[in-house]
């Protein structure tokens, strides 16, 4: 069977660099009674992450880090070593960035585009954080506008394991003349 991998205890002072594996495969034993009563989502293995820190670390997995309905037995689990890469967190500071979607009506042309806030604190593990320039917006549209154009987006950035310290709009506004 193919089942989740869950997470636990990952100390909050380190950050989880890259993907981290989401399955894994095990077999099983048990009376065909108790197999086939085995709902999806109730054989889950956890890995317990306490011992984690900084670099590069390798945790073994076992028959019993797999939660199993009663009457179920894990014989094999695979892989029995997940390697994973720990940093320490870091935070920064960055210009949010708006975007902007779409012509404005004929004869108008898209000028500046201002967010508010014009910037927003990140947080990820640290050569992420200090590789990141920007936050984003999601595209204001300005299609057919004769206009200046206001409207309230969120605030996101591109790197999945880069995350905002609290989760944020911005109010963007885009000049058209």
């Amino acid at each position: 069977l193919r089942i989740p991998l869950e997470f636990t205890n990952l100390p909050a002072e380190i950050e989880l660099v890259g993907d981290a594996p989401t399955v894994v495969d095990v077999r099983v034993r048990g009376s065909s009674g108790a197999l086939s009563r085995a709902e999806s989502g109730e054989l889950v293995a956890v890995l317990d992450l306490r011992t984690a820190r900084p670099g590069q670390r390798l945790f073994h997995l076992a028959g019993s880090d797999v939660r199993t309905p009663f009457g179920i037995e894990v014989v094999r689990i695979a892989p029995s070593n997940v390697s994973m890469a720990f940093e320490l967190p870091a935070t920064k500071i960055v210009p949010v960035v708006p975007g902007v979607d779409g012509e404005p009506g004929e004869g108008y042309v898209v000028g500046t585009a201002t967010a508010e806030p014009s910037s927003v604190e990140v947080v990820g593990p640290s050569t992420a954080v200090a590789r990141l320039t920007e936050a984003m917006t999601e595209p204001v549209s300005v299609a057919g506008a004769t206009g200046p154009v206001t409207e309230t987006v969120n605030v996101g950035v591109a790197d999945p394991s880069i995350r905002l310290e609290s989760p944020v709009s911005a109010q963007v506004t885009v000049d058209v003349t």
